[in-house]
């Protein structure tokens, strides 16, 4: 039950990502909705990726006593937090703004795997994570291509 309301929530969570992204696509070329947009883009960005953050720290307490040395879990789980948030610092510069949300999913996923090697997620979170991940980081990659354009 919990492995299908997490893929439910999930995928929901996918929703304002494409929204916003089906926007820049269809909205009138003004630059100032494309930079709005972007702007949502990324923020949103910053928010999951706090939220992965925060999904992977309680994953790693959770194991705890199971991993040998949970102060490079810890750290890590907060990286893409940290650059995400930094992609909101930057703003001015959209190319890199978006470079950053890129990176900061990146982490996550690549933090996702080293969870699951070290037995502290189940196969089906990551069998959830890494795909949807994919999706946002090539939605981001269209973006940034777009705005380099």
């Amino acid at each position: 039950m919990g492995q299908r309301a997490s893929l439910v929530l999930a995928t929901l969570g996918l929703l304002p990502f494409i929204l916003i992204f089906a926007a820049y696509f269809i909205s009138p070329p003004e630059e100032q909705i494309y930079n709005f947009l972007i702007y949502l883009f990324v923020a949103y960005g910053a928010i999951i990726a706090s939220f992965l953050g925060g999904i992977q720290w309680g994953m790693i307490i959770t194991k705890a006593d199971q991993l040998f040395n949970i102060s490079f879990p810890l750290t890590i789980s907060v990286a893409p937090a940290l650059i995400a948030w930094s992609a909101l610092l930057v703003l001015h510069s959209l190319v890199f703004s978006l470079t950053l949300i890129i990176i900061s999913f990146f982490v996550a996923s690549m933090h996702d795997f080293y969870l699951y090697n070290k037995k502290a997620t189940p196969y089906w979170f990551l069998n959830i994570r890494v795909p949807l991940s994919a999706i946002v980081i090539v939605m981001t990659f269209i973006l940034l291509i777009r705005e380099i354009n």
